[in-house]
Order: structure tokens, then sequence, then C-alpha cells
């Protein structure tokens, strides 16, 4: 029997300011404080915001204190019971997760449309002449002091190795795993901006659900309240749990594997099993409902001043982006015209099932080869991005042709995304003997996904249609598609000197020429993909992020020679036709292949049989 136990906190504190006080330059510009003042994490200060001007300018001050960055106890146990042939394992562990951060910044967007033609999609505007103007796209506000309550996971497993034949063994397990979402908030935040009165949107029925109701704003007198007299408005419901997310109660993965020796120097190996995410994003996805109605910790308007054929007149500026949506110290009447980091509220975990089947030669002593096939087919991946855009590309209002009308676009993750992957991998490997080993490893993949290639829409691309991820060239090579890799590591301790292969029979010289260790490590891999895309809403869905691919008019590579400023024929794409799609798939090109060389070398200078003193030399080549 063993049992562990641990204990594990991380914190991360830190700020971005000027040297120099901003005041005069936020008083200059008139910036509003309901924007860029009375920062909680700045006690009560203002924090000059951040231009975001598109492929040009980024910045602004910041506070992000992290007390909390990883906040976990971990207990577990197994036993292990041998039994004539089988050798039988039983666990269980629990590892709990909490986080806290009190934060505070305000962010602009200036991007190119607020300043294109309205009429042709060709004329697109510049991100600079938007900032000129003073027309921003976009404006963020957080003003909040986030907490979570403990969540974390609890797990069980039994597992059997059983040699059923001299020379088969078989590996036979279950596990079960119960991921619990950390519950956003503390109630030693009730009454704070960004505290535990907030709530979270659900597109499956087209309600707002609180986790906890606030006073009216008439008793408190300041956000976080509901305003009037305290009587919910029409589609929003408070879930008795208190909390928001459902876990989910099914993740079961079985295990199977064998190892068969076909004669004394091959064996052949190969397994299957269901694995679970449990820990990928769940700490931030648990955060990202801070500071929403009936709060105004976390404010976020996108999709501004959008010129039409009816009317370009700018309504928001970067003094105060806000202006209008908010009510000073008060939230807006009813939290479906908010935009906010939202996730379903019966988002599960993503799985996994996981097969491989190999065969590994010894060809002598110290030296192997194996040949492996390994796939994977995932589901449940978090699709992010933009959700409760218009059902389809048009002319007029999208709001009025979204799922939801009343409701808002807003960012939303869902567990709808699904991913496959396939490999060949090669392997020579040569043990260390006489001074000399090596590895070789060839992998020749291919990795295919659905919805898009990371949490939240931030860390890849997102679906250009949200409610058909796999459509319009959004089913594609992954962005971790690596088609080829090869990696070759080496270490050579040259054989001269007392002792060795080699020696000159001078014992001076033998010391001054002997001793030195020479090693290598050479990778060589395929591109990253990648893919053109307009900035703008071409296709008029009133989705605020960047979403859609340009137009393929040409062959993307018919050039002459590939230079660092035009490594793709950028001739053959073009702004997509207003109300429509783009055409280039997701992920459609890929970037120059990547090599590195890592080389080292090391001389010992043997001082004493029990000191030595060591030189080392390492360089690198890309």
């Amino acid at each position: 029997m063993q049992i562990d136990a641990g204990r594990t906190t991380v914190q991360h504190n830190g700020s971005t300011r000027f040297a120099k006080s901003s005041a005069n330059i936020f008083n200059q510009v008139g910036f509003s404080t309901g924007f860029a003042g009375s920062f909680n994490a700045d006690n009560g200060g203002n924090l000059l915001p951040n231009p975001g001007i598109a492929g040009f300018a980024d910045g602004g001050e910041s506070v992000q204190n992290t007390p909390k960055a990883t906040d976990s106890t971990q207990i577990s146990g197994s036993v292990t019971k041998i039994i004539g042939d089988n050798e039988l394992h039983i666990g269980a562990g629990y590892i709990s997760n909490s986080f806290a951060s009190p934060i505070g910044y305000a962010n602009l967007g200036f991007q190119a449309q607020q300043t294109g033609n309205p009429e042709n999609s060709g004329e697109a505007g510049d991100p600079i002449a938007s900032f000129i103007l003073d027309v921003p796209n976009s404006a963020n506000r957080r003003n909040v002091n986030e907490q979570t309550r403990p969540g974390g996971v609890l797990s069980g497993f039994v597992q059997d190795t059983w040699k059923a034949l001299p020379k088969l063994t078989l590996n036979i397990g279950l596990r079960y795993d119960l991921a619990f979402i950390p519950p956003y908030g503390a109630n030693a935040t009730i009454g704070q901006n960004g505290g535990i009165e907030t709530g979270d949107m659900d597109f499956s029925n087209g309600t707002y659900v609180l986790q906890k109701v606030p006073p009216p704003c008439s008793v408190r007198g300041h956000a976080p309240c509901i305003p009037g007299d305290g009587t919910l408005p029409a589609h929003v419901v408070v879930d008795p749990r208190g909390k928001i997310a459902h876990n989910t109660y099914t993740n079961i993965g079985p295990r199977f594997g064998f190892a068969y020796r076909v004669e004394d120097k091959t064996v052949v190996r190969g397994g299957f099993r269901i694995v679970y995410d449990n820990w990928a994003a769940v700490s931030q996805m648990s955060q990202n409902i801070e500071g929403a109605w009936p709060d105004i910790g976390q404010l976020i308007n996108n999709s501004l001043n959008i010129p039409s054929s009816t009317s370009a007149t700018p309504t928001a500026t970067a003094q105060d982006p806000f202006a209008g949506s908010t009510g000073g110290l008060f939230p807006a009447p009813t939290p479906f015209q908010q935009v906010q980091w939202f996730y379903d509220p019966h988002i599960k975990n993503a799985y996994s099932e996981q097969w491989t089947l190999g065969v590994e030669r010894q060809l002598n002593e110290s030296t192997t080869v194996g040949l492996n096939y390994v796939g994977s087919v995932s589901r449940r991946n978090d699709v992010g991005g933009y959700y409760n855009t218009a059902l389809t590309p048009g002319p007029g209002d999208p709001q009025a042709r979204a799922l939801y009308p009343y409701i808002a676009p807003t960012f939303y993750d869902r567990s709808v995304g699904s991913s496959s992957y396939h490999a060949m991998q090669f392997q020579l490997n040569k043990r260390y003997e006489n001074g000399f080993s090596y590895q070789v490893a060839y992998t020749w993949s291919k990795s295919i996904n659905v919805g898009g290639d990371g949490w939240f829409g931030v860390e890849g691309s997102v679906p250009q249609d949200p409610y058909h991820p796999s459509a319009y060239g959004s089913r594609s090579v992954a962005g971790t598609d690596l088609t080829n890799v090869l990696a070759v590591n080496t270490l050579y301790e040259v054989p001269i000197g007392s002792g060795k292969r080699f020696s000159t029979g001078n014992r001076l010289f033998d010391y001054l020429l002997g001793n030195w260790q020479i090693n290598n490590i050479f990778l060589a891999r395929s591109g990253q993909v990648f893919m053109p895309v307009s900035s703008s809403d071409v296709a008029n869905t009133g989705n605020g992020f960047t979403y859609e691919t340009l137009d393929v008019i040409g062959n993307p590579n018919s050039l002459a020679k590939r230079t660092t400023k035009e490594w793709f024929n950028t001739a053959a794409y073009r702004i997509p036709d207003l109300y429509t799609y783009g055409t280039a798939g997701r992920n459609s090109l890929r970037s120059a292949g990547y090599w590195d060389l890592d080389g080292s070398v090391f001389r010992q200078f043997p001082i004493h049989e029990n000191l030595r003193l060591e030189f080392r030399a390492e360089g690198s080549i890309c």
C-alpha cells in the first residue's frame, strides 16, 4: 500500500505601469473614470488604456495580482496485490483546485472596418485612420476581485496485469474520473465588483442563469444589484444550487493492453484506452463569468461604429466607449445586451479514444528498432468564439436574424468540437555502450479537427459559422499538425586517454587529450499551418471576433521564389463579397519547415577520485 499527500500554492503578482505619471495624458484625452478609472486593484486609481491599434500599437497600464495562481491539496493511495499470475492495482485520489486574482485594466481596439466602405468590401479601411478619427471597434474594462470556490478531480481505478501465457501479458483496467468545475465567487465577495453575484448565458434555451441574486439597486445603491424594484427580467432564472456548471458523472475510462513475445528478440505491443481531459482551462473557464450582469466588474463592447449603407455616424468614442450601456454605478436593465466570456452551463470535459499497435526488434545487445501506429479520436472538444450571431449571412440588422434576437452576440464556449490523429512512428535506439549512444525518431502524422485550435477562440482559429463548425472549410488540419518530425540525438565520449581504447602511453598527454564528450540534438519538422483572414464582419452576422477567411481567386503557391515578405502568393486572395463567408479553408497555408541543431562539448578535469571540474561549451543553429 502507498499513500501520498501534498499541498501546492503558487503566486504570480505583477503590474504594468509607466515610470512617469500618466495623469496629464488621462486628463488631456478626457478618459471617463467609468472606463479607465476607479480600479479597486489600484486603490481606486486610474490606468491608461491599451490603444489596441491592429497591427501597429499595443500597451497600456494594468494591475493583475494573483495570490492564488494555483492552490491545491492532493491525497491519493493505491494497493497492489499479487495473486498467482495476476498483479492487481486498486487506487483512488482527490486533487482540489481554487484560484484568486484582483485585476484592473482598460483596453481599446481599433480596426480597419470603421473607416472602410460599407458598400464595397474591397475598400477595407485602415486601423490608423480609425484611431485618428476616434472610432474604436471594441473596448474592455475589468475591475474584479476574482475568487473561486474549491473544485477538483476525484478519481478511482482498478487494473490487472495478467501473465496469461508465457509469451503473452495482458493489462486490463477501468478508471473513473469526476471533475468538479470550481464554482465562481466566494461569499466574502458579496457586494464587490467581480464577486459571487454574477451569471451565465444558456443558449440551449435562451435564458440567463444567476448563481446568487443581489438586492435591488434602490437598496444597495451600486452594482452588483438588480435594477428597479428587484424583479428579475424575463428569461432570467436562478440556479438553486448556487453555481453555474453542471458536473459530468459518466467519465468512465476502460484500458486494455497486451505485449506478445514472438521470439526472444521480437515483441508486439498494442493497447486501447479512453482518457478524459479534467484540467485544461478549468480554472480560467470558471472565472470567465466574473463581473457579468447584474455586476459591472467586466464590461465588453465589440462591433462598435460599424458603418452601413444607411448610417456611418460613429456612436462610441475611445474616451467613454460604454456610454449609455450602463447607468453609472448600476447595471443595464437586462443582461441580454452584454458581451461576456460565457460558457455552456452543461459543458463537458473532452475525452479521447486512443489506440496503438507496434512491433519492436532487438538488433544486438544495445540496439533496438521499433515501428508503431498511433491513433486517436477526441470528442467534446471546446469550441469558442462568438455565438448567437445571425443564423445566415445577409444584409440588415444581424441581431434580427440571430438564434435569440433579444440576446446580443457574445463569446460562448461549447463542448461540440472533435479531432483525430493518426501517425506512424519509427524509432532506432542504441543504449550507451563503449562511450557512444544515439537515438533516431521519425513521425509521419496527420491531425484534423473541427471547431478550432484552442480555448475561448483566443488561442487559435474559430469556425466561420458557429452553428455549423465543420462547414465553410472549418474542418481542416489542426493548428498543431506537423506532417513530418525527425529527431536525432547522439552522445560520444572521445576514446582517448588512460583506460580508453586509444592511449598515448604518456600520463600527461592522456590527461590533456582525454575526458572529452561531444553531444548533438538535431530536430527537423514541417512548417506550421496558418490562414489569411479578414478582421471585418463581411458576412454581416454580428460576429465581433476575427473569424472570416479570405476568398481564394488563384494559386497561393504560384510564386517564383518564396521570401520573408511574400511567403505565399498574396494576389491569390481577396476580401469576400458582402454577405458571404470566405472560401479559403481554415489552416490552409503552411509556413517554412524548421530545423535546429544543438551541439555541446564537455571536458572533465579529474582532480581527485571524488573531485573534478567540468568545462562546457554549447551552441545552437536553426
